[in-house]
């Protein structure tokens, strides 16, 4: 196992300076990179299997096989999202990106043995990146005609709501599934009414990876920041839902002096700051009721909207715009990412392989820190469409995150803390609480899991707090993550309960990571990109006054290249089997972490904690029972 240490403020420069772009004081979680040989390997083993993976996407890709017409252009959707014969050159910015890694890797493995087998790996590299470097029309059955003289298949604007379920490939009958729900998904890009009324059902019960669960109810004291942003939009009849204790609010304004991202085909990639008001009514429906948007550049351009604003649908759509941008990188990468490699990498550091927390972690603290590294360094490649287009943008993203959240912040129950469980919940459905927002009982169903599996192994190995706190190694363990992993509010080592918790946060993120890669998950809703779009493709804040045809409003949302680059990130998931799976292929009884003599108890957990993913799986994603696509190890 390769011992690891953070990425100095220097390395992170230097980072800046080979992918041109300037990176900030870093104030968050340690960022790990592995230190050693085994490290090197690591990273080399990890951009393999990234490149591996693309070739894995090749059925999913030419599954984009049903024709739109566009611009009076006629082509299959893998045409329009994923390019022309203009693809040699895509391949040339891979090969200049291969380069820009081989140099920083240099920096960090100087020695010569090493720069030789960093040579070799990435000489290996470019042959690859050359195979597949052919036009598209040698590689593909799918190929449209070249496009004339000043037409970019990747800028255009789809002319029809409908046009967005070219996202949705024919492999695996991912389309057939996704029809039927067309006209819903029209019919909120074209009535007001209807996109009003599918707001919240959409948010409560899909995109789980993203980690949204970011509804406040409001109270006097929280509800400061709303009064001040919407200004003179702040109505009376806000104050009385207040007072009722009906109103709720979204806070989406986290993304203040983040530039868009401006691309070569001369269109950008934006992300408003948004604040949504919701009110509960006495069926327990929530209902936005009004929303500000405004560039985070520039306050003064914000604009406030209500259902009876002509441009009420845009507002609903930015919301969701930034909704989906601060799920990608901070409900996702940076909580799941970044704060959990950090506590790996000083586990793994300071616990011996003899201590049974370092076994409980070790199996599934595998890809993580180096899949991070390469992140870092292969941004451009890596990451989806979203304005946080370098690696400098998302540390500053994460920076301001960071000073307001605590390790423990992102639990699902602290999470969750401002609502109310009967708020949620009706009787008349079923007996479980929380039947009105099915992704919070999903997170607290795997938190269930996770905490009675680690509560079983802390039991077996500790007999009591006094185990605990003499034991060192935790002990360093903990003060390393602090102090080295400069991770906030990690608690002392002086009980059974305190090391239950940090556990169970801990590899409730690995588990909950790796349910995204099931099918229902990332489809169909996530990919018809105007239910989640990663961006905007303008920074003009309409007139909440001035109406906003249907036409109009297209031209806000994500385009053919941007729609692509989604494409590419969802598949990746959905298409890619896992490194490891979290149940063994040969069933929950296998490939057991302890010593069977020594901690019976915690090798029964393990089969039970895997019995139990088994059985939500088939709960879940009963017409596609997929046991073997939850990962064991955050892989990418």
């Amino acid at each position: 196992m390769p011992r690891y240490s953070p990425l100095t403020q220097l390395e992170l420069d230097a980072i800046g300076y080979l992918e041109g772009f300037e990176v900030p004081c870093w104030k968050g979680p340690a960022l790990p990179r592995p230190e050693d040989w085994a490290g090197l390997e690591e990273v080399i083993d990890t951009f393999n299997k990234l490149i591996a993976r693309g070739q894995y996407l090749i059925q999913a890709k030419d599954g984009l096989s049903i024709e739109y017409t566009l611009r009076g252009i006629t082509a299959t959707a893998e045409r329009f999202m994923l390019g022309t014969e203009d693809q040699v050159q895509q391949a040339a910015l891979l090969r200049a990106l291969l380069t820009n890694v081989e140099q920083f890797l240099r920096r960090l493995f100087p020695d010569k043995s090493h720069v030789d087998r960093i040579a070799s790996a990435f000489s290996e590299f470019r042959g690859s990146v050359e195979l597949r470097a052919a036009p598209a029309s040698m590689t593909s059955p799918h190929a449209a005609p070249s496009p004339a003289a000043g037409d970019d298949y990747s800028a255009f604007t789809l002319e029809s709501p409908d046009q967005f379920a070219m996202a949705w490939t024919t492999f695996q009958d991912l389309f057939r599934h996704g029809y039927p729900h067309v006209p819903g998904y029209v019919a909120a890009l074209t009535d007001p009414e209807a996109a009003t009324r599918q707001f919240w059902p959409m948010i409560r019960s899909t995109a789980l990876p993203y980690n949204l669960f970011v509804l406040r109810k409001l109270t006097a004291a929280t509800a400061v920041d709303y009064r001040t942003n919407f200004g003179t939009g702040w109505l009376s009849a806000y104050d009385d839902l207040l007072s009722a204790g009906n109103l709720y609010g979204i806070d989406m304004t986290v993304f203040s002096g983040l530039a868009p991202q401006k691309l070569s085909n001369n269109t950008v990639r934006f992300t408003p700051n948004s604040m949504a008001l919701l009110t509960m009514d006495q069926a327990k429906n929530l209902t936005p009721i009004a929303v500000y948007i405004a560039d985070p550049e520039d306050v003064n351009s914000a604009q406030t909207y209500t259902p009876k604003s002509p441009a009420w649908i845009y507002a609903l759509i930015a919301v969701k715009t930034s909704m989906t941008v601060y799920g990608i990188w901070l409900g996702h990468v940076y909580t799941q990412h970044i704060v959990t490699a950090a506590m790996l990498m000083t586990a793994l550091n300071e616990l011996p392989s003899t201590n049974i927390i370092h076994q409980l972690l070790a199996p599934q603290s595998n890809y993580l820190v180096p899949f991070d590294l390469v992140l870092m360094l292969a941004w451009s490649f890596l990451s989806p469409p979203t304005s946080i287009s370098d690696t400098g943008k998302f540390l500053t993203l994460c920076n301001a995150y960071s000073a307001r959240h605590d390790f423990f912040s992102t639990d699902p129950a602290n999470m969750l803390g401002t609502l109310n469980p009967e708020d949620f919940t009706d009787p008349a459905i079923d007996n479980e609480r929380w039947n009105l927002y099915p992704n919070a009982q999903v997170v607290q169903k795997i938190w269930g899991m996770v905490a009675a599996y680690v509560n079983a192994v802390v039991d077996a190995g500790y007999a009591d707090d006094g185990a605990v706190a003499g034991d060192k190694d935790l002990a360093n363990w903990i003060n390393a993550a602090s102090k080295t992993g400069n991770v906030a509010g990690l608690p002392k080592m002086n009980s059974k309960a305190a090391l239950k918790a940090v556990v169970t946060s801990v590899l409730y993120r690995i588990t909950f990571h790796g349910m995204g890669r099931l099918r229902n998950v990332g489809a169909p809703d996530p990919p018809f990109a105007p239910n989640y779009p990663p961006c905007l493709q303008s920074t003009t804040i309409p007139d909440p006054s001035i109406a906003l045809p249907t036409a109009d409003l297209l031209k806000y949302l994500p385009n053919t290249g941007t729609l692509g680059g989604l494409v590419s990130f969802y598949y990746t998931f959905a298409y890619n089997a896992p490194y490891v799976p979290l149940v063994p292929y040969k069933g929950p009884e296998a490939e057991l972490f302890y010593e069977q003599s020594k901690y019976p108890a915690a090798n029964q957990a393990l089969i039970d904690f895997r019995k139990g993913i088994e059985s939500f799986i088939g709960y879940f994603q009963p017409d596609w029972v997929q046991t073997g696509q939850w990962p064991r190890n955050i892989e990418l």
